[in-house]
């Protein structure tokens, strides 16, 4: 369980006023942000408080908060602080389920080295807002700045790694089942009886030590990652990462917390990234890529062999994604690495022929093309 025993107990207590607050999770590619940080909670469709006005497809996005302790307890060993952090983010989902004091279920993603919160709800050109054209799909979404990225905060960056990654999902995942996070500003968030834990590229690496290590998800989505079937850009990468880090690594926005880097050399970020993205899209996208921990960096190579060794006990059904024209992760990543849950209820496995690595940022991008994952979602966890 979550941090001591005492205040585990404490987290999972109701509030005095009996209202459970709960997060969510829903993800993969979707239309324009139709929300922002600063907005309200609640749409315009959602405006009358009875709802007999709402639209079938009003859209709400909650700003949340989850307050973390950055340990851990997971089968892959390496240093954290211990010290309590604040997690930033949103739940998306349609407004009428939202409203709801429990809800049925949600998808948490993570997303990987170098991107944010932003891979999962893109607002900057129409038609690329994952997370809210799952919601108009009728899928809830938890969409994330991972601890040490963007809005969430950062510690020094030797002090987080793969393992308290998974640590603080495994955290997030309890608090959104009992409602035990903070939504801005109304203070008042559904609790979440199924919570799906899904990752694109390293954070699909941390959802699979989360599942093996902690195992209260009902399920598993893996994107764009792969333990055994890497390439020499990544490994390039990691070793670029590496030097910087090696130097003592850069400050966060050049005065704050130490210990950060690039992964691999900015100029090959687009090969890197992408096949197909609108260059106006690019562009956008390779502004917004942020430094990481080094922590993060160092810790998910040797994180490997202890994947290979538990991922076969995760039992829960899992959807594998992969892109055909990923640089980072080559085909056959997504078939070889759907053969390793050789414990898992079922395994469904997609290879997207034309996506490239930044899955969402793609594009021949359409709402249609992770049709798979809502079928999986839907068939599964939304009976």
């Amino acid at each position: 369980m979550s941090r001591s025993d005492s205040s585990v107990k404490k987290r999972l207590r109701p509030s005095k006023s009996g209202l459970a607050a709960v997060a969510v999770v829903a993800l993969l590619l979707g239309a324009t942000s139709v929300f922002n940080a600063a907005s309200s909670p609640t749409s315009a469709a959602a405006a009358n408080q009875n709802g007999s006005e709402m639209k079938a497809d009003a859209v709400t996005s909650l700003p949340v908060s989850f307050e973390v302790e950055n340990v851990n307890r997971s089968k892959v060993a390496c240093a954290s602080d211990g010290a309590t952090y604040t997690v930033r983010g949103h739940i998306v989902g349609p407004t009428k389920e939202l409203r709801r004091e429990r809800v049925k279920g949600a998808t948490v993603y993570l997303h990987g080295l170098s991107f944010g919160e932003f891979f999962w709800d893109f607002a900057q050109a129409q038609n690329y807002d994952f997370a809210t054209n799952q919601a108009k799909a009728g899928q809830v979404s938890v969409v994330i700045d991972r601890l040490g990225y963007v809005s969430s905060d950062k510690p020094e960056g030797n002090s987080v790694c793969v393992g308290s990654q998974a640590d603080i999902a495994h955290q997030i995942v309890l608090d959104l089942r009992a409602g035990s996070y903070k939504v801005t500003p109304s203070g008042q968030a559904p609790e979440f009886s199924r919570v799906v834990l899904a990752g694109h590229s390293y954070g699909g690496q941390i959802a699979q030590v989360a599942a093996y290590s902690f195992g209260d998800i009902d399920g598993l989505i893996v994107i764009g990652y792969a333990d055994r079937v890497q390439s020499q850009v990544l490994k390039d990468n990691a070793a670029y990462a590496a030097k910087v880090c090696a130097s003592g690594g850069l400050r966060v926005g050049g005065a704050g917390p130490a210990g950060y880097a690039p992964f691999g050399a900015p100029e090959g970020a687009a090969a890197a990234l992408f096949n197909s993205a609108d260059p106006a899209v690019q562009s956008a996208a390779l502004q917004l890529l942020t430094i990481d921990p080094c922590g993060d960096t160092a810790s998910f190579a040797p994180a490997v062999a202890v994947d290979l060794v538990n991922v076969p006990s995760i039992e829960v059904p899992v959807l594998i994604i992969a892109g055909g024209s990923d640089a980072l992760f080559p085909v056959p990543a997504g078939p070889d690495q759907a053969s390793l849950f050789t414990g898992a209820a079922s395994v469904d496995q997609v290879t997207l022929p034309n996506f490239a690595h930044a899955v969402t940022l793609e594009h021949a991008y359409e709402p249609s093309a992770l049709r798979p994952l809502n079928d999986w979602l839907q068939k599964r966890f939304h009976k």
